[in-house]
């Protein structure tokens, strides 16, 4: 077999790597654009509020000095839980700068577990920087495995004895007790701290994979992997200094990390608000965007579909120059934006260990296939392998290995599972199903552990979305696995309606069997008519993870017990 119809890609990489730290990196770019705004921050009702180049500098700086002076040593690990604000921002680059390595906290229970769990993950975290919470809720949930608490931020835990310091981000009433806090950690007038020298291979970050359909790890990634990241994400978006991004991601995510920021010194504008509905959220990001003059935006494919009857309706004739994607397989009808809100969408397709892989940017919808991922960013390589283990042919189906200059060092004290996933050859186990069509692009479907094992069949969840997706009435759709005891798994659809629609389930279903499905038949695919969703659930919203997917074990536990089906 000729070498070029296996599936394999590589682009070399012609402009260099950069080899730098975080903190030298922003150093560089502050000289460059001092009075530049780094960030926007937005909220209904509130001020708008920025932060230029030097002022960033500076109180990320003053930030680090502060951890220095309460015992933060180089290779600790401190756990920051803050929203997308000035703080939180100076935060991920004050931690990185004092040598510490930053564990990124989202808390959702009120007890605490949560944040507990991914403490016991990282195991040796020795401060907390949080943000008191609506209503103290963040506090209160961290204060359930904090002990004793003294006026100058030390703190003790016996559930964590490494933790001695705990900082909140502004002064908050709570039991009459004082806490060290952030205004006063970088506003201390001392001169008696100096930060320490830092190597680009050192670890600067611990980030949660997306726990969709397990319990999330840690990765880890040093200064050089999350700087090539950065230009990754810089060569799909292609944005300049003189570009004004809207991102509406957490700055915890790797879609919403200020990498684009280290790169040229472009303007962000992003918000901390939790919008009640998907509407409203999309209302804002459209306002926001035009108000703050956006000509890029990074959005996630349900906001797209949201903003597109937003646009029609309006008459300003406001476009960006290009919307970039991505975090789930990306259906043809997400592109219907483009010519209506965009000039052109970039899919891009990457993970947490990898960061940004492959990218395709469309101007014409025709020239879009459902899934499409595009080619890869430079230096990195994509191969395709076969349940025996060997490359396939191109337009076959397997499993995505990956490798690339932004790789993560590994599972942070997971050295099995690390070895499970990248091998001694430095390739990437990606754990998703995709092919390389016969003109080299990647069509990324789903993944290997979404699949629902169906009788004899395998079937990959993406079709069935794909056949569901087609229907007028619907706005989002999850195809999930539930036990059947004659075929061991069936598929079932839950479903998101539009506003208003009157359809239903049974209408659904109805649409489903009439028309004529998409027939795949391989070792990861077999999609036929007897094959298509057997239950059909309406939601009005889907569980979500601390990273923002969908949480599909939640998903099927609820739909279990809406069909009384025992796990």
């Amino acid at each position: 077999m000729a070498s070029h119809m296996l599936s394999y890609l590589q682009r070399p990489h012609q402009n260099g790597y950069i080899f730098e730290t975080v903190p030298g990196r922003l150093e560089y770019i502050a000289s460059r654009f001092p009075d530049k705004e780094a960030y926007v921050f937005l909220s209904p009702g509130k001020p708008r509020v920025s932060i230029t180049g030097a002022e960033l500098l500076e109180k990320s700086r003053a930030i680090a000095k502060g951890l220095v002076r309460r015992g933060i040593k180089r290779g600790d690990v401190v756990a920051v839980s803050q929203p997308n604000n000035i703080e939180g921002l100076l935060c991920i680059f004050g931690v990185i700068a004092s040598g510490a390595t930053l564990l990124n906290l989202v808390s959702r229970r009120p007890d605490g577990s949560d944040v507990m769990a991914v403490l016991e993950k990282a195991g040796n975290c020795s401060a907390l920087i949080i943000h008191a919470g609506l209503n103290n809720a963040t506090l209160k949930a961290c204060l359930h495995f904090i002990d004793a608490i003294y006026d100058n931020g030390k703190v003790v835990s016996r559930s964590f004895p490494s933790i001695h310091t705990l900082v909140v981000s502004s002064n908050c009433n709570f039991d009459d007790q004082k806490f060290d806090t952030l205004t006063e950690l970088m506003n201390e007038q001392r001169s008696d701290s100096s930060l320490p020298s830092l190597d680009p291979d050192d670890t600067a970050l611990l980030i949660e994979t997306s726990g969709s359909t397990g319990t999330p790890k840690l990765v880890v990634h040093s200064h050089r992997t999350m700087l090539m990241c950065g230009v990754h994400r810089q060569q799909s978006m292609g944005h300049t200094s003189h570009d004004i991004v809207y991102n509406e991601r957490p700055m915890q995510w790797m879609g919403g990390f200020p990498f684009q920021y280290l790169l040229n010194g472009v303007t962000t504008v992003t918000t901390d608000y939790r919008f009640e509905t998907l509407k409203e959220q999309c209302l804002f990001a459209y306002s926001a965007m035009q108000q703050e003059k956006c000509n890029i935006a990074c959005l996630l494919p349900i906001t797209i579909h949201g903003l597109v009857d937003i646009a029609i309706e309006d008459k300003s004739n406001f476009i960006l120059d290009n919307i970039h994607t991505g975090g789930a397989p990306v259906a043809k009808t997400c592109l219907a934006v483009i010519g209506i809100l965009t000039k052109k969408v970039t899919v891009c397709y990457g993970s947490s260990e990898a960061g940004f892989l492959t990218y395709k940017t469309v101007s014409n919808i025709s020239e879009y296939v459902d899934y499409s991922s595009g080619f890869p960013h430079q230096g990195v390589e994509v191969k395709i392998i076969g349940t025996n283990g060997s490359i396939v042919e191109r337009g076959q189906d397997g499993e995505i290995y990956v490798r690339t200059p932004a790789m993560f060092k590994g599972y942070l004290h997971e050295f099995e599972k690390t070895k499970k996933y990248v091998n001694e050859s430095g390739w990437f186990k990606t754990d998703d199903v995709g092919h390389i069509t016969t003109e080299g692009e990647l069509i990324a479907h789903g993944r290997v552990s979404d699949l629902i094992l169906c009788g004899s069949a395998k079937l990959l969840p993406v079709k069935l979305e794909k056949i569901i997706r087609n229907h007028p009435d619907v706005y989002d759709v999850v195809v999930i696995p539930i036990p059947d005891p004659v075929k061991f798994q069936v598929a079932c659809a839950c479903i998101i309606f539009k506003p208003n629609a009157e359809t239903g389930t049974d209408d659904v279903q109805k649409f489903c069997e009439s028309i004529e499905p998409d027939i795949a038949v391989n070792e990861y695919s077999n999609v036929i008519l007897q094959y298509l969703p057997q239950h059909y659930l309406r939601f009005l919203e889907f569980p979500r993870t601390n990273t923002g997917k969908i949480n599909k074990l939640e998903l099927v536990q609820e739909a279990a017990k809406r069909l009384n089906i025992v796990m």
